[in-house]
């Protein structure tokens, strides 16, 4: 059977009422399913209530005097036909007439207690299937930021393409430092815009409270702050870039490393740098 086989038998087993051979096929399943014994072991705790489902019937005035009357004649030893009589042929449709009144008790008992315990496990699956849809919606969410990221490269790949083939585009070279030997750049930018795009390779990763930095370092003039940003896990970055009008002449482009927020002077090492002309 499936799983959803057995959790079906688990209310009628839990009220005494399962076949002998699906019990024994319940219980095989149960001592490998964590899931349905606990289901189990709630839906007892519900049959529990069956105790108190039913109210306690008192007996009628009549059966209560007739009892206490033939209480009465045997303490007295009084055994006439007319006692008998009340007695025993009376009664006799009265406990027939009981008996049912007490199975109609029980079955409207059991009615209620199996009622209980359907709601309680369709709440139970409510809330499992609500969680389900919560970790659903999660990964949606995921997968979407992921979708928009990727985006995001593909546009600035496009714009860096679009960039490099541009007849008015100038490209400078950078090459890495001491600090980073393997490190290689490039930084092309519209000579009439200004609008640049700066790719970067085998740069290290950057520590959790630092970034990189790049620089515009115009001939005879302070180092102007551009772009902060950090690298992929081999190294890659790309980002687009607006040249400064004052920098559009024979500037220096350079990479440090520098506090997470960036900083209005260079403080850390050269990474890559441009040549000098």
């Amino acid at each position: 059977m499936e799983h959803q086989d057995y959790q079906q038998l688990l209310v009628p087993h839990s009220l005494g009422v399962l076949e002998v051979s699906e019990t024994r096929e319940l219980e095989a399943h149960l001592e490998t399913c964590a899931e349905c014994r606990a289901e189990l072991v709630m839906l007892r705790d519900g049959a529990a209530l069956l105790a108190y489902a039913a109210q306690p019937a008192e007996p009628r005035p009549e059966v209560r005097a007739r009892i206490l009357e033939s209480v009465r004649a045997e303490r007295t030893g009084d055994r006439s036909t007319a006692v008998l009589t009340h007695k025993v042929v009376p009664l006799r449709p009265r406990a027939n007439w009981n008996a049912w009144t007490w199975g109609l008790r029980l079955a409207a008992g059991l009615a209620f207690v199996a009622l209980l315990i359907g709601m309680i496990v369709l709440w139970r699956r409510e809330v499992k299937l609500r969680e389900e849809v919560a970790l659903l919606n999660h990964q949606l969410n995921t997968q979407q930021h992921e979708l928009a990221r990727d985006r995001d490269v593909l546009a600035r790949q496009r714009e860096a393409l679009a960039l490099l083939n541009s007849p008015d585009a100038k490209r400078l070279e950078l090459a890495g430092s001491q600090t980073a030997q393997n490190a290689r750049g490039s930084f092309v930018y519209d000579q009439k815009t200004g609008k640049a795009v700066f790719v970067a390779e085998g740069l290290p990763a950057t520590p959790a409270d630092k970034a990189y930095e790049l620089w515009f370092i115009p001939k005879g003039h302070s180092p102007m702050p551009g772009r902060i940003f950090t690298v992929d896990s081999s190294g890659h970055a790309l980002l687009p870039e607006q040249m400064p009008a004052d920098a559009m002449g024979n500037a220096v482009i350079a990479i440090t490393l520098e506090p997470k927020r960036g900083s209005a002077v260079p403080t850390g090492a050269i990474y890559l740098s441009s040549p000098k002309s």
